[in-house]
Parts: structure tokens; sequence; C-alpha cells
């Protein structure tokens, strides 16, 4: 790739081109464009390929047309109607087939038995009535025949089983010969002789309910046979002439109708009328996050892994909010698109969230049905949302923020209820319960939602976050409690520095807990050589050895530490931004003291060199780092001084942050003026508060003398006695 860079150079328009591309910027260009065309293919498919707006103004199976479809070109066009109709016909042609039944007789001369055993029943229950019901006997008919004697009713009996038998043996088809049965019954009881025309005109229902056909429909060969008759007639086609409408606005659409629609390629008249400027504003809408994330968010701009988590971040959710929003529109808008825009909030910054909101609640009212609710739902839910995402930590804060989040919600699902035709308020109040609990839902969903992604991405793509913070500042991780243990002195400088840095950030609105954090660990260095450290040896029973060292030496030991630490970090995956305070906390300080001292031992023959004594660097990037550079450079400085006064303690801080100031330290930070008076109020409140009181002098119990007063044995004055001690530590 680079050799094929080189060789465009040869080409003047080209030269500035490739000059300014760097593999960043390259990998730049390719997220963009394949962040686009994923999100145009996702909306192109939503919208099957013909349609760019509302869902509504699509055509789907079983909604009534939204505009005309008009035939460019002579077509053959299907009427579903007319073929219809031919095939139903062509199947009614068929004959049905019959299978004679061998149990018809056997059935039917069982119902006959059952129904006169029916008669001698004392009593009708509710069962008896339902098989009446059934063989379709009337009741006046049955209470007649339960007015005969037994005898009569048996003769009756006999009687009707020999027409029964005789009628069975001839051919009944269903639903055919059913009627010419009922003639044959009252042939048959016209030829054979009874007592009375009433005890005939009572047997007639008798054997009707009990006659059954022989021959019965045979419905799956019938069925096959409609079947093929139906598929033997062709589709009823009409040639359709240019200009004319084939489907009309409002007319209801078929599943069939649309899938005719789609094959004679009417539903795409201009297909390139509406991909390209549906490309050519998801284009222009990532363009534009480009540009603002190069000139306003630039450490985002050039980390790849927090741009490819952008892009996962804001495509697939739209995805989703185009699967999931069918008849859930509204719902999503609370929930998912804001969880996104939580989420990058929490991960990326609040900057670059606000610009995600825009560019997500644009592509999400482009292919909703209600645009308006959308739009409107997303960007409040997602500004609130990203207000609320900010104030969770620590937890108990998180209570207040989801039910702001939840409130506000509610007012926009109440406001949009107020936009419908014909509204009360009297409506509303009723709807506040529904509308509290999709508010509740939505909020709540959207807040677990943000802060599980959250603490799922952040360790993949490198990003530290407020909880991971909070972990590191326990007390009980690892490394601090080797600091603890190894270093001790090292450890309570530490915490102090951390105190002050945490209170100076606080005052001037950079991150606090960043900070704090950042100041307990910039001096893990001194891990590895602890002893070498003044702070270290009197808690560890150590001489001062570099009396005994070269302050070239010296200088390159106590300056290792910072390079150690970066290493310790790195084994340890500490976040980037805690290894950037171990490499920034001393900047390009000089180490004053061994520098002195080597211009002394010199005695001017060979005078050392400034740059050879300063630390490597860089210089402090961000307002945190500044701070701890300060903090740790103002902490040991007034630390040293033999009796501290407020004054004094005022005069060396200032005298500290000017030397940094005027050496340059400062300048690759955005702290200004303004925020370095805050910081020198800070500092001096709190270390005057420190080492400004005035101690109690006990007197010597053990020695008798009651007046005689206590030696101070206070650990930081005594080590203050000394300042070549402290100019040891390399601060």
């Amino acid at each position: 790739m680079k050799s094929a860079l080189r060789a465009l150079r040869w080409s003047p328009p080209w030269h500035r081109l490739v000059a300014r591309l760097q593999w960043s910027s390259i990998y730049n260009l390719l997220l963009l464009f394949g962040t686009s065309a994923a999100l145009i293919v996702l909306i192109a498919v939503h919208l099957d390929y013909y349609q760019v707006g509302s869902s509504l103004a699509q055509f789907r199976a079983g909604r009534p047309a939204p505009r005309d479809i008009i035939a460019r070109q002579a077509i053959q066009w299907e009427e579903p109607e007319a073929t219809a109709r031919r095939r139903a016909e062509a199947a009614k042609q068929v004959e049905p087939v019959y299978s004679f039944d061998p149990q018809a007789k056997t059935s039917a001369l069982a119902t006959l038995d059952d129904l006169f055993v029916l008669l001698q029943a004392p009593t009708i229950v509710e069962a008896d009535r339902e098989m009446l019901e059934r063989v379709n006997l009337p009741r006046e008919a049955f209470d007649a025949a339960r007015k005969l004697d037994q005898d009569t009713q048996t003769a009756l009996h006999a009687r009707a089983q020999e027409i029964i038998g005789n009628i069975m043996n001839r051919r009944i088809e269903q639903e055919r010969s059913e009627g010419q049965a009922a003639l044959w019954i009252d042939d048959a009881l016209a030829a054979m002789r009874v007592d009375t025309p009433e005890h005939a005109r009572v047997l007639a229902p008798f054997l009707r309910a009990a006659l059954k056909p022989n021959w019965v429909i045979d419905q799956a060969k019938t069925a096959a046979l409609r079947a093929k008759a139906r598929e033997s007639v062709p589709p009823s086609m009409r040639l359709v002439q240019p200009g004319e409408v084939v489907v009309r606005k409002g007319d209801p659409v078929t599943a069939a109708a649309l899938k005719r629609l789609t094959d004679a390629r009417l539903l795409v008249p201009m297909p390139l009328a509406y991909i390209i400027p549906l490309s050519a504003l998801v284009l222009f809408a990532f363009i534009a996050l480009g540009i603002y994330l190069r000139n306003y968010c630039p450490a985002v701009y050039a980390n790849r892994r927090k741009l490819t988590l952008l892009a996962l971040l804001i495509v697939p959710v739209l995805w989703a909010n185009m699967t999931l929003g069918e008849g859930h529109e509204l719902l999503v808008a609370m929930m998912v698109i804001p969880a996104a825009n939580m989420a990058i909030a929490g991960l990326l910054g609040t900057p670059v969230a606000i610009v995600s909101i825009m560019l997500t609640s644009a592509m999400a009212g482009l292919t909703a049905d209600r645009q308006f609710a959308v739009v409107l739902l997303t960007l409040g839910s997602s500004l609130a949302g990203v207000m609320a995402i900010s104030a969770i930590w620590p937890a108990r804060r998180a209570i207040p923020a989801v039910l702001s989040l939840v409130a506000i919600d509610l007012v926009l699902l109440a406001s949009l209820e107020t936009l419908g035709p014909g509204w009360k308020l009297s409506t509303i109040w009723t709807q506040l319960g529904t509308l509290g609990l999709w508010a509740t839902a939505g909020g709540t969903g959207a807040v677990f939602i943000a802060v599980g992604a959250i603490y799922m991405l952040a360790r993949p793509f490198g990003i530290t976050t407020h909880y991971r913070l909070m972990e590191l500042s326990n007390t009980n991780e690892p490394l601090l409690r080797r600091l603890m243990e190894e270093a001790p002195g090292t450890y309570h400088s530490s915490v102090m520095v951390s105190n002050m840095a945490e209170a100076a950030a606080d005052a001037i609105g950079a991150d606090a807990l960043l900070a704090r954090v950042g100041a307990l660990y910039h001096d893990i260095g001194k891990l590895k050589r602890p002893g070498f450290f003044v702070e270290n040896q009197a808690p560890l029973g150590l001489d001062n050895i570099h009396q005994r060292l070269s302050p070239k030496l010296s200088y390159l030991i106590l300056a290792s530490h910072v390079r150690d630490g970066y290493e310790i970090a790195r084994q340890q995956q500490l976040p980037e931004e805690i290894g950037q305070f171990i490499r920034e906390h001393h900047g390009t300080t000089l180490a004053a003291y061994f520098y002195h001292r080597a211009m002394n031992d010199n005695g001017g023959a060979s005078p050392a060199l400034e740059h050879e004594f300063r630390y490597p660097g860089p210089k402090p990037s961000s307002k945190e780092a500044a701070i701890i550079m300060l903090a740790d450079s103002v902490q040991a400085s007034v630390k040293a001084i033999k009796e501290p006064t407020p004054n004094r303690i005022e005069h060396m801080v200032n005298e500290i942050i000017n030397s940094r100031l005027s050496d340059g330290q400062l300048e690759d930070c955005d702290l200004t003026l303004r925020d370095l008076r805050r910081i020198s109020e800070v500092f001096i409140r709190m270390l005057a508060g420190l080492y400004s009181y005035t101690r109690i002098e006990y007197p010597d119990i053990k020695g008798g003398e009651g007046t005689r007063p206590r030696a101070n044995l206070n650990p930081d004055t005594t080590s203050a006695a000394n300042p070549s001690k402290v100019l040891a530590a390399g601060r």
C-alpha cells in the first residue's frame, strides 16, 4: 500500500493529498464509506428497495395502495378475480366420487333400535334429547310414539326394521339419493298393512331418522380431481396499454397483487432516483460526523477502536429500530436508540453523543411510520438519557437520574397525545397511567441497556469508564496493596497527591475521579527500587544511598521510575489514561538537586548540561495530568518547609506553579490562568490545614521532669529537616 502511494507522488495534484493521508486517515475513510454503505443497504432493504420515506407510503399486503401504479409500457396483466371465478366453475363441474359404506345398514338398524328403546325409558334426560336432535327426530313424533302402548310399539319396531332393511339394500348416495330414499319410505308404508293411518304417520319420522346413505363421497379423491380441474384453467390475462392505471390509489393490495406488481417491476419506476438521494443523505451525515470528530473530538477521531465502536453503536441500533419498530416504534424510540446514545456518551464522551443523537434521530425518522413522533421521542429521550448517564456514578445518584429520564419520557408522550385529533384534557388524565407505564419501561430499559453495554464494551475497546476508575481507586487493588506494603512512604504521598488532585480537578471542572486515580498510580514505578526514594527510606530503615552515588547515576536511577511505572501499568493492563499520567507527571522538568550537585562536583571544569538532567517527558497533555504534576511538586515542596505557616505555604505553592508555567511544562494542556488560580487556592487551603496547625508539646513523664518538653517526632517534619532528601527523591 505504501509503495502504491509513493507511486502516485509523481503527479503534482496528488502530491499534497498523498502527503496528508496517514494510515489512520485511510482507515477512517474506509470506515466512513463502509458504515455509510452498510446503513444504506439496511435502509434500502427495510424500504423494499423502491421507496424512501415513511413505511406508510409503502405497498404492503392488506393495506390500501398509497398511490396509483401506471404502466410504462404494454404488459400482460393477470385479472385474479376472473381467474378465480373460472377455476371455481371448473372445479364445480367435477362430479363427486362415491365409495360404498358396508357399515351403513348396520348403523341404521342400530339407530332405529336405540330410538325404540328410548320410548320405553321412564324419563328423558339431557343426553337423550341431544340424541333426538342429532338424528333429527321431531319431538312431537317421539312424544306421540311414547303414548302408544307397549305392544303397539313392539309391532311398529318390527315393521320399521323390515322397511329399513329393504331400503338399505338399495343404492343411496350421499347428497344425491337421500330425497329419493324418503319417497321409498312413503311407498313402503303405503304398501304395508297397518292398523291405523295414525300409526303410519308415527312410524315415518323414525324411519327417516334412522336412514343413512350407504354410498358416501370420497373427499380425498374428489378434492384431488377438483384441484386438477382448477389447475388446468389458465390465468385470465388482459393487455395493459402504456399509461393505463394498473392499481388505483386507495384500492386494497392483496399479497398476490403485491407479488404481481413486484414481478412486473412496477414498484421500481426510478430506482436510482430513490437510491442516489438516500446514499447522498447518509454519506453526507457521516462525513459531517467525521469532520466534527476531527475538529472537536480529536482523541476519538485518532483512535481506531473508538471509531469502530461508534460505528458499531450506530448501525446495528438503527437496524434494530427498523426491525423492532413495526408496531412498537414509540417504545423503541424511547429505549433502543436512547440506550445507544447513552452508551456513546458513557464510552466516548458527551460531545460525540450529541452529534450521534442528531444522526440517529434523522435516520430513525426516515424509516418510521409516525415520523414526527419518532424524531421527537428519540431526540428528547436521548438528550435526557445523555444527561442521566453522566449522573449515575456513584450509585446513590442513579435513582434520581432514572426518575428524571422517566419523567421526561412521560412529558413527551403526553405532548404527543395532545397533538392528536380531538384531544381533551380529560382524555389525557385517563391515559396518564398507561403513558406512565410506557415511560417507565422506556426510561428504565434504556438505562439498563446502556449500563450493560458500557460495562461489556469498555474493556474490549480500551475505554476507561467511571466504573473502572472506581474499581482502581479501591485500596484492595493489588498494585495499591503492594505500594502500601513495599513503598509505604510513596503510598501515603500518593494518597495526599490524589486528594489534592481530586479537589483541584473538581474546582476547574475537570474529571475529578480520573485525576484521583491517576494520582494514586502515578508513582507505581517506585515499586521496582523503593529504597532509592527518600520517603521510603525511614519506614524501611534505610540510609540515603544517593550520598554514595554520582549525581548522574542518581538521576538515572530516579528518573527510571517513570519508565518502570509505565511498564508496570502495561503489564497490569491499567487504562491508557493512567499510563499517560505516569509518563507525564514529571514532564520535562529539571532534577535541580542533582544538576546543581553535578555542577558543584565538577568545579566548573566540565559543566554539566541541563538537558542531561531533565526528565524524558512528555509534557502533560491534559488538565488532569497537569494537575497531578502540580500537586506532586507542591506537596513535596511544602512538606520540606521547616516551619510551615499559611504565608510560607502560599508563597511556596505560587512559586512552584509559576516555575512550571515559565518552564513551559503546561503549554500542551488546556489549563488557563483562571484555572491555575483556582488550583492554587485549593492547594493552599488543603496544605495550610494539614501542615500549619500548632502541635502540643507533651511533658516527658518517664524522665521525672514534668515540665521538660518532649521532642517532636513527626516523621514529615523530621524528613523535611533535610531538604536534600526531598530533592533526591526527584521532585
